[in-house]
């Protein structure tokens, strides 16, 4: 028994990508400024907006990686620093300790 395929990669469908839409003013700036908020681009926000719509929707699990808020990067960032600086500290007490 042969399962259905799958009907974005039917024959004969060549899907790019690209999606030209149009839309109110007032929603795009809402879409831009939530973008904003969340530290993405307009497109990559979007894209990751439709893609949990479908998840939640019960549809094909496509989620794309959402990028990390520009805080919670600087924080990571920082956080490597001070261990880095932590270790080259540990390793300065071993060796003066040796």
């Amino acid at each position: 028994m042969a399962s259905d395929p799958d009907p974005l990669e039917g024959a004969g469908h060549s899907h790019s990508g690209r999606l030209l839409l149009r839309m109110p003013r007032a929603l795009h700036a809402e879409l831009a400024a939530r973008s904003d908020r969340d530290g993405a681009s307009l497109n990559q926000w979007i894209v990751s907006a439709l893609s949990r719509a479908l998840v939640e929707d019960g549809g094909a699990d496509t989620r794309v990686s959402r990028p990390l808020p520009r805080e919670l990067r600087i924080a990571l960032i920082l956080n490597a620093v001070v261990i880095a600086v932590a270790v080259v500290v540990a390793i300065v007490l071993i060796v003066v300790g040796w």
